[in-house]
């Protein structure tokens, strides 16, 4: 069997992120570990299921083999590079497939919806969390939105990969709910900025940087972002802005610098216009990694 005794050290899915990810369902999944041992997640303090990137990548291995028409049964003592092995088409039958991201970019020119979440969710299992929101999701976005805003790409392609981008990064975030330990950061964009995906990449980031975040969605008036603050003792709040019109940034800065108590740092990222703003640093991913180090290394 292929099972593990030690303790995941990455980041933990529950069962739901796990049947999002994989396209099993949980009773297979279930049943799968109870009559074969295929992976041996491990358990909260209160007995919930958490699974590291590893089991979900075992069960992807393990679906893609049942569905290739061998048993459950047969698979389950296989080691991962055994299935690799043996799910793997002979060299002379596999044409060059090219970069990841050019078969994601095709999938979603096609508005395949299917193709699309597979392609995505196994990037984001093999990179894991914080490379997959770096290196996939923040270009790939960046790149169809540029792409519908010159004509070049349809906004039903683009809502497309929105959807099912924002659903894989959910699990992340969904993973991250159990840490509550390192510094505080809350992640949203001001009111009238409908553009989330640069806060919610941050948010991710940040996370990896060992921070303890908490991602409130975009478009929130000040006084929610005050008081969320308040309630959770923030050391920080991040924002991400996109389109949002100079005058309208500013004054929502000075608004919410004047009432977030003054040990709360205000930080913004993005295209943002406008600038500099007196009171808030200005920072982008790498700058906002290194200061959540930093905060790490010196609490308080």
């Amino acid at each position: 069997m292929n099972a593990r005794a030690t303790a995941p050290t990455g980041p933990t899915y529950p069962l739901g992120a796990v049947v999002r990810l994989t396209g099993l369902g949980e009773h297979t999944i279930r049943a799968w570990e109870r009559r074969y041992g295929a992976v041996t997640p491990g358990r909260t303090p209160g007995g919930t299921r958490r699974y590291s990137a590893h089991d979900v990548a075992r069960l992807r291995l393990l679906r893609e083999g049942v569905e290739a028409g061998h048993r459950i049964s047969d698979l389950a003592s296989h080691s991962d590079a055994n299935l690799e092995r043996l799910l793997s088409p002979p060299a002379e039958a596999t044409a060059p497939q090219g970069s990841p991201l050019n078969a994601i970019r095709s999938a979603v020119e096609r508005l395949d919806l299917q193709a699309l979440d597979g392609l995505l969710s196994l990037q984001f299992v093999t990179l894991g969390p914080e490379p997959f929101a770096r290196r996939v999701a923040a270009p790939l976005l960046c790149e169809i939105g540029e792409r519908w805003e010159h004509g070049e790409s349809s906004v039903a392609s683009e809502h497309l990969l929105s959807s099912v981008t924002r659903g894989i990064l959910g699990v992340a975030l969904r993973a991250a709910s159990a840490n509550r330990s390192g510094p505080r950061v809350l992640f949203t964009t001001p009111q009238g900025e409908l553009h989330e995906f640069g806060a919610l990449i941050a948010a991710i980031v940040a996370l990896s940087a060992g921070a303890a975040i908490t991602y409130l969605g975009p478009n929130l008036p000040v006084d929610e972002v005050v008081g969320a603050a308040r309630q959770l003792d923030a050391d920080a709040v991040a924002l991400g802005v996109v389109r949002l019109a100079p005058a309208a940034t500013r004054k929502y800065l000075k608004e919410l610098r004047k009432e977030l108590p003054e040990r709360v740092a205000l930080w913004i990222g993005g295209p943002v216009r406008g600038g500099p703003f007196e009171g808030v640093e200005q920072l982008d991913l790498d700058e906002m990694e290194r200061r959540i180090g930093r905060m790490v290394r010196t609490p308080g």
